[in-house]
């Protein structure tokens, strides 16, 4: 059987280092060796400002108003190359519009204005732009349910960006949406990803339906929509929050709730995440990471070879590296007060968020050792807020292996050999899950380790036995179990252990 020993050795690791002190290195100017640079807007005057690594002085420049306009887009976003700002404005009659803006070359390229009348929002997702910056995918919500309103609820538009000609459109009407059930009034639609379409793969834009005007949800319905054929279909894994996605690997990370999983707690409302989530290149999907604190964020960085994810515990933040041979590693702690970070080539940058203080951007460089070297690459000349809006998009490292799923109970290499009595276990009977050092019982589609797992169950949970004992291909005895909440699947009976056998299945007096 395994077990969480790295994860309990890395928190045993990081009380010792903090309390030794070491993860409050000063930080040094960034200096020459740096491969990336960052934008950075600010929401109230409108100001951008383009930071290097390098020891090259940031260029702050303030983003020109289209005519007609006289206050700063609210949503951004850029192309995946840094040449292009997509902003949704406001004018003073309430009117919405969506400009693109070429950077370099100082002009707008293309509009659109939403026609019928004021609309209620507008959204423009990290990752907008198609791949090479032709095309760029946007929200609209139109009205909450509003029979007197002939507009959808909300449209998902791909404009044109050179034209400003609408060539793509989804809305909350089409045949395709309404076939899949959902509840969807009030939402806007999100784009999280969007692949254009080729000559030989069909376009897709995965979204997700986010309820406007509230305080936010912990999950939200995850779409997929093929331009091709116009064909929508649910993926949640789109709908979930801190969703990156690596696109050179196709890989994608959460952070979601899993109630198998020991949770953490907040003194306040909030979202309990408690696994960090991981989808390979072939899709499929596994836990990384559990440590029964809150997770709040999960990142690509150092150029796909790591995932940043952050910890909440007992009124503090704790981040920690993963790398792909399963290593997790506690990093600096000027990350204290980050929510959010960006992945470079190297390492990974962020906006430090101390009270009072003008924002840094901090650049943390992975090295030799395991933990990264830290700098400050910019220091804001007054105290304004600014948003972290585009760093260089990561090449994901040409056969970089998959992450590592984290170890739980339920498949060992080599089929048992019992050498104690299995006990009383028959269809109908009550038992109880037996298993050691935390960890989880697999409960499986059918009676062998190839069938998708459907979920895990504790130590000393209880079941009843419902079809067995059936032995799998792998030469491991099955039982089909139903849980007192209704669940039911298939698990072993036995594993070995320590040389021995484990009875995971212990039949109740």
């Amino acid at each position: 059987m395994t077990h969480w020993r790295q994860h309990l050795l890395a928190l045993a690791l990081l009380g010792a280092m903090l309390a030794a002190g070491l993860f409050a290195p000063e930080a040094l100017p960034a200096r020459a060796g740096g491969s990336w640079s960052a934008w950075l807007y600010n929401t109230q005057s409108g100001a951008l400002v383009h930071v290097f690594p390098d020891g090259a002085p940031a260029v702050t420049t303030m983003l020109p108003l289209p005519p007609g306009l006289t206050s700063a887009p609210y949503s951004v976003t850029m192309s995946r190359d840094g040449a292009r700002l997509a902003g949704c404005f406001v004018d003073n009659a309430s009117q919405t519009s969506v400009h693109v803006y070429d950077i370099y070359g100082g002009v707008y390229l293309s509009q659109y204005a939403a026609p019928g009348g004021p609309v209620l929002g507008c959204a423009l997702g990290y990752d907008a732009f198609s791949e090479d910056g032709s095309l760029l995918a946007f929200g609209i919500l139109n009205h909450f349910a509003d029979p007197a309103d002939p507009r959808p609820g909300w449209e998902l538009l791909v404009m044109q960006v050179n034209t400003g000609a609408i060539v793509y459109r989804l809305d909350a009407n089409a045949p395709a949406v309404a076939a899949l059930g959902l509840d969807v009034n009030g939402k806007i639609p999100f784009v999280e990803t969007f692949e254009q379409p080729t000559a030989t793969r069909p376009g897709l834009i995965t979204f997700k339906l986010v309820q406007w005007a509230t305080e936010g949800q912990c999950e939200y319905p995850g779409l997929v929509w093929n331009l091709n054929d116009g064909s929508v279909f649910s993926e949640p894994r789109y709908g979930k929050n801190s969703l990156d996605a690596l696109l050179p690997n196709s890989e994608l990370i959460w952070v979601e709730t899993n109630p198998a999983y020991p949770q953490g707690l907040l003194e306040g409302p909030g979202c309990t995440y408690n696994v960090l989530m991981y989808s390979n290149k072939a899709g499929a999907l596994y836990p990384l990471f559990t440590n029964g604190t809150v997770l709040f964020a999960a990142r690509f960085v150092d150029d796909g070879r790591r995932i940043a994810f952050g910890s909440y515990s007992s009124g503090s933040n704790q981040w920690y590296a993963l790398d792909r041979s399963g290593v997790i590693t506690p990093l600096p702690a000027d990350l204290q007060n980050v929510y959010e970070l960006w992945g470079t080539p190297d390492g990974y940058v962020f906006l430090s968020n101390e009270p009072d203080m003008p924002q840094q951007v901090r650049y943390h460089r992975f090295g030799a050792g395991p933990s990264p070297e830290v700098y400050v690459a910019w220091t804001a000349p007054s105290i304004d807020y600014h948003r972290l809006i585009w760093v260089n998009p990561l090449s994901g490292g040409a056969g970089l292996p998959p992450f590592p799923p984290m170890p739980v109970l339920g498949e060992p290499p080599l089929p048992p050999t019992p050498t104690t009595p299995a006990g009383v276990l028959a269809v109908g009977v009550r038992a109880v899950v037996n298993t050691t050092a935390g960890d989880r019982l697999r409960v499986r589609t059918g009676p062998g380790t190839t069938f998708t797992v459907l979920f895990q169950l504790p130590a000393g949970t209880p079941v009843t036995l419902a079809e067995g004992p059936v032995v799998g291909p792998e030469g491991y005895t099955w039982w089909r179990i139903q849980t007192d909440d209704g669940r039911s699947g298939w698990c072993v009976q036995g594993v070995p252990e320590a040389g021995g056998f484990l009875q995971t299945l212990i039949p109740l007096p």
